[in-house]
């Protein structure tokens, strides 16, 4: 399984980041919402049963043949608070009732196996030395889209944009078709990990797939929402867990997130099944949904995330979350 590979600064890196990161925070309504993927779309209830005929290789930590555990979905938008606008859309699933001791710093003991997706097959930074000045010049754009415009912010995005611009066009290029989409469904989807993760002795990306039908994008700003509630109001869903599996670290790599597995040559393997039933919002629902925390390194040691976009995030992820709880 291969291969990763630690730059000696990293560390010092991460932590500038995650101190950058904490000023994505914003207050809205009586809380303070995530950096990214504040807006959900729903917090959905659901059973993710895996196959009863895993080869060996694949049958790991929670993907033991036959397996059925409770699991919670939640939809989220990257960035946008109006469904109608482009943007990344996400889907986070946290398994129930994991036994085992987890990588998630300070939270090993939690029962949970956490695995989060996006609707697009790669990131749109390769490592840290991409993403730290992405993020250095990005973050005012977030703050004026999560705390409102003001003189100050307006013009501290705006020269943020142009540095981007001037400095950085492949990476917001990349980053524009990132969050490029108006989907009309979330069940229709694809969504995918992104970032490799170990399967036992293989690297891997996950990959859900949709089996919904396409819709035309919506035409209200919370119209993705609506769609999905109406949706399992009237029938049970179904999306297919699995995993595309590395074969050649040369043409997959570990350490650049920009790359395309399935592009480049490697095998799509359906473990599981995430079967939603019909249910319906409530108020209890939208409080756990703005209180749950999901992160990539709530995993089994089996599953451990890979590469470095993943190793920024234990610590990012674990900071912001931390922030969120103690000031909610």
């Amino acid at each position: 399984m291969g291969y990763e590979h630690v730059p000696a600064d990293e560390a010092a890196e991460i932590l500038r980041l995650t101190r950058a990161n904490l000023q994505a925070l914003s207050r809205r309504d009586g809380v303070v919402k995530r950096g990214q993927h504040a807006k959900h779309h729903a917090l959905l209830q659901g059973r993710f049963r895996v196959r009863s005929d895993l080869p060996q290789a694949l049958a790991q930590g929670v993907f033991q043949p036959g397996a059925d555990h409770a699991c919670l979905v939640r939809f989220s938008n990257g960035g946008q608070q109006d469904d109608r606008a482009r943007d990344v859309r996400g889907m986070a699933i946290k398994l129930l009732g994991i036994p085992g001791m987890k990588l998630q710093p300070g939270q090993g003991h939690l029962r949970e196996q956490d695995f989060v997706l996006v609707d697009h097959p790669v990131y749109f930074c390769k490592d840290m030395a991409d993403y730290m000045p992405f993020n250095r010049h990005f973050l005012p754009v977030q703050a004026l889209r999560s705390k409102g415009c003001s003189p100050l912010r307006l013009m501290r995005a705006l020269r943020g944009l142009v540095m981007l611009g001037l400095f950085h066009r492949r990476v917001l290029r990349a980053a524009r078709a990132f969050a490029g989409r108006r989907p009309g469904s979330l069940l229709a989807l694809t969504y995918h990990s992104t970032t490799p993760y170990r399967l036992g002795d293989l690297a891997v990306k996950y990959r859900v797939q949709g089996q919904g039908a396409p819709a035309d994008p919506v035409q209200s700003a919370n119209g993705l929402g609506r769609r999905l509630w109406q949706a399992l109001g009237a029938d049970e869903a179904r999306m297919t867990f699995g995993v595309v599996i590395q074969d050649d670290p040369e043409r997959q790599p570990v350490e650049d997130a920009r790359v395309d597995w399935d592009a480049a040559g490697a095998t799509f393997q359906p473990l599981a099944e995430i079967v939603l039933p019909r249910q319906e919002n409530s108020a209890v629902r939208i409080a756990q949904a703005e209180a749950l925390r999901f992160s990539p390194w709530m995993s089994l040691p089996a599953h451990r995330p890979l590469g470095a976009i993943n190793r920024a995030r234990r610590e990012v992820y674990r900071v912001m979350a931390e922030a969120r709880g103690a000031d909610n």
